[in-house]
């Protein structure tokens, strides 16, 4: 790969990696919030005390409901930490192959054969 192909291939690795890392904040911030939300329904629950009450069925659902939510956020999760994990890969790739056209650049032939 040519110098300038390289570069750009860095330099669209980082904005990817920058845009991931934004993305993985962003779940675990919510997921942090959803976390205090079924914890906040579980004491709820746990007040009411009657399991027969549909005020608890309401709140069971609606715990059921944000459990699932916390799953599906969680595989997103796994998802873009994998992707992370490959650009960060492939960034090392990019920079040692930068590294090698600048090494070739300024290495000069003295020996006249």
């Amino acid at each position: 790969m040519g110098f300038l192909v390289t570069f750009n291939r860095k330099m669209y690795l980082t904005q990817y990696i920058n845009h991931l890392q934004s993305k993985i904040t962003d779940i675990t911030s919510q997921r942090l919030n959803l976390s205090d939300s079924i914890t906040k329904l579980t004491s709820q629950i746990g007040d009411i005390g009657n399991t027969d009450s549909p005020a608890v069925k309401k709140l069971e659902a609606r715990k059921a409901e944000l459990e699932n939510l916390d799953k599906k956020m969680d595989a997103e999760l796994q998802k873009y930490q994998t992707q992370l994990q490959a650009a960060q890969t492939e960034l090392q790739s990019a920079d040692q192959a930068l590294q090698q056209n600048i090494q070739k650049s300024f290495t000069y032939n003295l020996g006249g054969g």
